[in-house]
């Protein structure tokens, strides 16, 4: 009998052989929600894409810019993507940045662009993000004996760039809900009005983590505003 798992799912030892057979591999999960999400795939597809030219870019030329740091963060955020969502592109580029305050110039100032964009893929990480990149941004220039000058243009253009994304930029909600099946069945019994200690599909704890799942993914602050929207696009 196949007993595959499926994300987030915790095991509970009341469930019975029916609930077993219904979960889906983590695998064809993953694979499923990055093929319903096509901007998201071709971003780590870009990515991989990149692994490769830099490494060409070396060895075939000899250019020496730490193309090790720059294939490796591409690596890394290729491989978030696919194990986390939306939510491995943020830890990706945030790993991504802080790296390579390291070896860039005070004026180069692709580190302040990942580590915003890692922010607006995953908004509740603001506070932590700011402090955790401002922190390395004090090691780095200390490290690199850069001047204080540098340092405040550094904070000025994290600043400015903010706001000129604020300005022109707003945050884009997909217009289809990414969910795998197990969530669709869930919302599903949901909206004809069960209550979560209702639905049997799963145990409890399990039903809780696929809900905050999907939410997430899909930029729903509640589970109401996430039904709604599935309510509209079953009419449709």
């Amino acid at each position: 009998m196949n007993k595959e798992t499926v994300e987030y799912y915790v095991p509970d030892k009341n469930e019975t052989e029916p609930q077993k057979r219904k979960k889906e591999s983590w695998l064809k999960s993953r694979i499923n929600l990055l093929k319903n999400d096509k901007d998201l795939l071709e971003i780590m597809f870009w990515h991989i894409v990149l692994i490769g030219l830099h490494c060409w870019e070396y060895f075939k030329n000899g250019t020496q810019y730490f193309w090790y740091l720059r294939a490796g963060g591409c690596g890394i955020i290729a491989l978030f993507i696919f194990l986390f969502g939306r939510k491995g592109l943020s830890y990706g580029l945030i790993i991504f940045s802080c790296g390579l305050l390291y070896v860039n110039n005070f004026y180069n100032y692709a580190t302040i662009f990942f580590m915003l964009t890692a922010i607006d893929a995953n908004p509740k990480i603001r506070k932590s993000v700011l402090w955790l990149y401002f922190i390395n941004v004090i090691i780095s220039f200390s490290l690199k004996n850069i001047s204080i000058t540098g340092f405040v243009i550094h904070l000025v253009y994290i600043r400015v760039f903010k706001k000129k994304i604020n300005y022109v930029f707003a945050i884009h909600k997909p217009e289809k809900l990414n969910l795998t099946d197990s969530e669709r069945q869930i919302l599903g019994l949901k909206l004809q009005g069960k209550q979560q200690k209702e639905i049997d599909l799963y145990s409890q704890q399990t039903i809780s983590a696929k809900i905050k799942s999907a939410r997430e993914r899909n930029l729903c602050e509640t589970t109401e505003e996430l039904m709604a929207k599935y309510a509209m696009e079953k009419e449709q």
